[in-house]
């Protein structure tokens, strides 16, 4: 009994630890590799899609800001973009209100943003390229309604110009 523990304790202990090191780097790579590769791949898949315009891109414009003619600067942006400005008019839809928004108004902004909704999936587009400019209320409802439809891109308004911040829903994985 004593052979076997002295083997046991000289011999097959110092095999065991240095089994254990050499298995603990692999499984410590593997692990790094898929935390930040995932963070990487998450990246790169947005820098694709937001410079991605789509085989058959529209152009959503959603001006509901009261006193403030933002239609002007949205068209001064996609002019400078060649490949929104390339998208033709009969695939560019806009949605504006000339007057402050209330409550009463969502009903029939719904319906609206639903009809719109349907006119680009009727003329077969792939990708809606949104610029918004309103209430969040309203940007919340054009996010539902456009959630389980066609890709939509999204540009925030940010110091006096947009800026396409990716698709509306991520799906890198």
């Amino acid at each position: 009994m004593d052979t076997l523990l002295r083997f046991i304790t000289d011999t097959l202990d110092p095999i065991a630890t240095v089994v254990g090191l050499v298995l603990a780097i692999p499984i410590v790579w593997t692990w790094l590799n898929l935390v930040i590769g995932r963070k990487r791949r998450a990246r790169r898949w947005l820098r694709e899609v937001r410079s991605d315009p789509g085989q058959r891109p529209a152009l959503l414009l959603v001006d509901l800001l009261a006193d403030k003619d933002i239609l002007a600067q949205m068209e001064r942006y996609i002019a400078g973009r060649p490949e929104l400005a390339a998208i033709p008019n009969d695939r560019r839809y806009r949605l504006g209100r000339n007057r402050r928004l209330g409550p009463d108004d969502l009903a029939d902004l719904a319906s609206e943003i639903r009809a719109r909704s349907a006119d680009i999936a009727r003329a077969g587009c792939d990708t809606v390229h949104c610029l918004y400019a309103g209430p969040a209320a309203v940007a919340a409802l054009i996010g539902a309604e456009f959630a389980n439809g066609t890709r939509c891109m999204i540009y925030q308004h940010s110091q006096g110009n947009y800026e396409n911040w990716g698709p509306l829903r991520h799906t890198f994985d």
